[in-house]
């Protein structure tokens, strides 16, 4: 990318390709800066045009995942266009097409909480912690969190960790449910995150993808509301399904 700030890998395996995100100012933290959220997003949307991209890695370089927006150029972010889609790089997250997986280390706070939040599963190392500090700053939330932690963990744990701006460190993290494992360094946690991303490549990747557009767009529905949609959805699968895929099936079955 061109500030160097984001850094975009494609690393080859079985049957695909993974795309590893790094976010790239140690310096900082990966603090973001707007130019950090246009490079992302743009990183994020090239990926996302590439059909042997199976799963994308999120990750951050140095001590930290990222600890938020850089204060400190804060009136280049908040100018009031949250939503131009040039700079919005959790909608490219939640747009991607493909798997997210998010290694988490250090420090996640704030806006990088809510990055991670847009990541479908999210690994940690012991010394990661989630931090929502919009409170403590008197910045409002704009890019989901206020209503995706109290749906993942519930609205009391959601008002102690966004009111009183509690820190999560990871272990709590993994008993609230934000986090499937933690481990016991950043390296080992990448480790994991890489792991789960060659087995999602090993699976079909039509319906990893099918898949995930229906739980996303189940999560904002009643049960009856997303069964219907799920049964919809389905259907137009099967009238895909050819003789080919059913041959699959068949020899699938037969080395089982």
């Amino acid at each position: 990318m061109a500030s160097g700030c984001v850094l975009v890998e494609r690393l080859e395996v079985e049957r695909g390709v993974i795309g590893i995100v790094t976010l790239n100012r140690p310096s900082a933290r990966n603090a973001l800066t707007r130019n950090m959220l246009r490079d992302l997003t743009r990183a994020l949307a090239e990926l996302d045009k590439d059909d042997r991209v199976r799963c994308v890695v999120l990750r951050g370089e140095g001590r930290a995942f990222c600890a938020g927006i850089d204060l400190t150029a804060a009136s280049g972010v908040f100018t009031g266009d949250a939503d131009d889609k040039e700079y919005d790089a959790v909608g490219a997250l939640e747009r991607l097409r493909v798997p997210i997986v998010g290694a988490v280390h250090g420090a996640c706070v704030t806006a990088g909480f809510e990055i991670a939040l847009a990541c479908d599963v999210l690994v940690a190392s012991e010394d990661a912690f989630f931090h929502d500090t919009h409170c403590k700053w008197g910045i409002a939330p704009g890019w989901g969190l206020s209503q995706k932690l109290p749906r993942m963990v519930g609205p009391n744990r959601a008002r102690l960790a966004s009111l009183a701006c509690e820190r999560i460190p990871a272990r709590q993290a993994l008993d609230w449910g934000l986090t499937t494992s933690v481990h016991a360094t950043a390296e080992l946690a990448f480790a994991e995150a890489l792991r789960i991303g060659k087995q999602i490549c090993r699976n079909d990747a039509l319906m990893v993808r099918h898949y995930k557009q229906v739980l996303q767009r189940g999560l904002s529905m009643t049960l009856s509301d997303g069964r219907k949609m799920e049964l919809d959805e389905a259907l137009k699968a099967y009238r895909k399904m050819d003789t080919d895929h059913f041959g699959k099936l068949k020899r699938f079955k037969s080395k089982l």
